[in-house]
């Protein structure tokens, strides 16, 4: 059931954690291995810009139509029947990437963990779950959200720690030193594994003021691109760029490496607890994102009445679309990114241009630029300077290659401690 209760700013950049991480690292890496190599790991770099971008558009969308989500907000500037059109775009295009990374999650449990439980159970299962998230309060998944992302953040963060023994520099070399071309197709890549961040279209009308989901989504986003090239960098130095190309479950792979003295042998089975329900609270963001948009073609804007009868199609569809494994972990890598950003840009070109016509009353604007939010831009300018530099200097010799990986180290730690200043001067001003 819709219902307007309001989330904080934590929730909310907590939320965006859930809806990038888990869901990029078990795949993902295959795909950017394949297109960057050994330097898979700058590609999460192109991905911010990107994200603080989608940021700024929720902003501006709350700013314009308070207590009102993206679906309702294009009804009203494009009308009934057009607005409608577009909704079901998105609509249809939210289904396709759900049942998607419904059918990897499905795959990678039947053939790696689960291994006598038929896949059709685990997708009924998982279905039941996210019926049952969407059919209460969303103050539920917010704060059930919060416990686990807390705890995945806490340990994940720590896994060049955990596998400090089998980290090999060596495979991270020569880095850059084949242009800037690779991290350029991993960054296009990992641009399209960010492109979930629409879902939070759905929820805007949770928002308290404006300002709020811009500073979330913006913290959330440049952190969460901050993990995942954690991750990377451990893919990377740890699998090598050769294997990792050829492994479908790269992540899953990694996470076995970790050997804490011989005591300790087991910790995958303690990390992968907690990668699970990250990975449904973001399944279960993605489906109540849907049902709210079916839900604004009638006039209740509940969504009690479909929950089942959708749930059932979304995981007969995701049993039956894709022949094996490899075929739809190739069209969730390189195949879904186009269409993501294709329907992206036609669906908020049309909103935008909606609320053009429309006219609205422009509205004192609570975005200001501080000090920190100026550091995150600079950091990040460093940052791609560090690969350009990198990338034209870098076959000249191995140690200009280096200099630039540290720098680009260095670069995005500070970017991400401006990002956390931002965030805390946001929040400790409203208490």
């Amino acid at each position: 059931m819709q219902d307007r209760m309001k989330v904080t700013a934590l929730q909310m950049s907590l939320l965006v954690a859930s809806l990038l991480i888990a869901s990029n690292m078990i795949t993902m890496p295959t795909a950017l291995t394949m297109a960057a190599q050994q330097d898979a790991w700058y590609a999460y770099l192109f991905s911010i810009p990107y994200g603080i971008g989608m940021a700024y558009i929720m902003w501006r969308l709350v700013r314009s139509s308070p207590e009102k989500n993206m679906y309702e907000i294009m009804q009203q500037s494009l009308g009934k029947w057009f607005g409608g059109l577009m909704n079901g775009v998105l609509i249809a295009y939210l289904s396709m990437d759900l049942i998607t990374q419904l059918r990897i999650y499905s795959d990678f449990f039947s053939s790696s963990i689960l291994l006598r439980t038929p896949q059709i159970y685990i997708l009924l299962m998982t279905m039941l779950l996210l019926a049952y998230y969407a059919g209460g309060s969303m103050e539920h998944l917010f704060r059930t959200n919060v416990v686990f992302i807390t705890l995945f953040i806490g340990f994940y963060t720590l896994t060049p720690i955990f596998l400090l023994n089998e980290i090999d520099l060596n495979k991270l070399q020569p880095s850059l030193s084949n242009g800037v071309i690779q991290p350029l197709k991993g960054g296009f890549l990992a641009i399209g594994s960010f492109t979930d961040l629409i879902v939070f279209g759905a929820f805007l009308h949770h928002v308290r003021k404006p300002r709020d989901i811009y500073i979330a989504m913006k913290t959330g986003v440049i952190y969460s691109a901050f993990m995942l090239t954690i991750w990377l960098f451990c893919v990377v130095s740890v699998v090598s760029p050769i294997l990792s190309t050829r492994l479908i479950y790269i992540g899953w792979i990694l996470v076995q490496q970790i050997h804490v003295t011989d005591f300790l042998d087991r910790i995958d089975l303690f990390l992968i607890s907690l990668y699970v329900p990250i990975l449904l609270i973001k399944f279960a963001a993605v489906y109540i994102a849907i049902l709210t948009g079916i839900a604004s073609y009638t006039k209740q804007k509940k969504f009690d009445f479909i929950n089942l009868p959708v749930g059932i199609v979304v995981t007969i569809l995701a049993s039956i679309t894709f022949n094996n494994t490899d075929e739809v972990s190739q069209f969730y890598a390189f195949g879904i990114t186009p269409i993501s950003i294709c329907v992206q840009f036609i669906f908020l070109a049309g909103l935008f241009i909606g609320l053009g016509i429309k006219k609205r009353k422009s509205q004192p604007a609570d975005l200001k630029v501080n000090g920190s939010g100026i550091g995150v831009w600079l950091m990040l300018a460093g940052g791609a300077a560090a690969i350009i530099a990198g990338a034209t200097v870098g076959n000249q010799h191995g140690y200009y290659g280096l200099t630039s990986a540290c720098l680009f180290v260095c670069f995005l730690l500070v970017c991400v401690y401006f990002s956390m200043r931002e965030f805390a001067k946001a929040i400790g001003k409203r208490t």
